[in-house]
């Protein structure tokens, strides 16, 4: 979709009579500076005001995602740790499974945020495009003062890509404990049955986030079916 066809979508369909005096007319898309409407009220202005709205609804989803893996991430580092010590002389397979459930969260918490990244952007373009079109180019223009002291100046960090960062420095932490607690598989010609489930379980479970973890960005067919009811007399 080109800039002007965008545009093109949120055009006000305004009604014209033609100059005869004919019944009927034709339909055609104007702006809304030619109608003299107000901003606000326009195509463009209401779809701006719902792209704000979404963008912050979507930041608000993305701390409190967070806040749900990181519950499940610290909940595995305590199984972990309590099961690290006694699993060695018993069930040395705990503290592989802790690992693995660890590794799994970390994993999903990472592309939960890139995929939080990713419709977080695109709410921030279709306000950098709307914005355009009503009230000016306010949330593109940045407004920045020079700061002596470099400890409390402030810096041009973004918050969710250290975020994602700090996600996948986890998954690398959880990736080193699960292989330490994986160990050898087989010793004296005999598989490690309960190593080997969990193993393959952790990998499949990683790949199929990978591939089919991901949003559906073409067509979609979607049924619609009503539900009816009757009233017994």
């Amino acid at each position: 979709m080109t800039p002007k066809q965008y545009k093109a979508r949120f055009a006000e369909p305004t009604p014209t009579t033609s100059d005869s005096g004919s019944q009927g007319g034709d339909s055609s898309l104007k702006p809304a500076s030619d109608k003299g409407t107000k901003e606000a009220d326009t195509r463009a202005g209401r779809a701006l005001a719902y792209a704000l709205d979404i963008r912050k609804f979507e930041i608000e989803l993305y701390w409190k995602r967070a806040t749900y893996f990181w519950a499940f991430i610290a909940a595995a580092f305590a199984g972990y740790a309590l099961t690290y010590k006694n699993a060695a002389d018993h069930e040395p397979w705990l503290s592989l499974l802790f690992s693995a459930l660890g590794l799994l969260f970390s994993v999903a918490w990472y592309l939960v945020n890139r995929g939080s990244k990713f419709w977080q952007n695109n709410w921030e373009r279709h306000v950098d495009i709307l914005e355009d079109m009503t009230l000016g180019p306010l949330y593109k223009i940045i407004a920045t003062n020079e700061e002596s002291n470099i400890f409390t100046a402030a810096g041009q960090y973004s918050v969710t890509k250290i975020n994602q960062l700090l996600s996948l420095f986890t998954v690398s932490i959880w990736v080193v404990l699960f292989a330490k607690s994986l160990g050898p598989i087989w010793t004296d010609r005999e598989v490690d049955g309960p190593k080997i489930a969990v193993l393959t379980v952790t990998v499949l479970g990683i790949a199929a986030l990978g591939r089919w973890g991901k949003s559906n960005l073409g067509h979609n067919t979607t049924k619609l079916t009503e539900r009816t009811f009757d009233i017994e007399a």
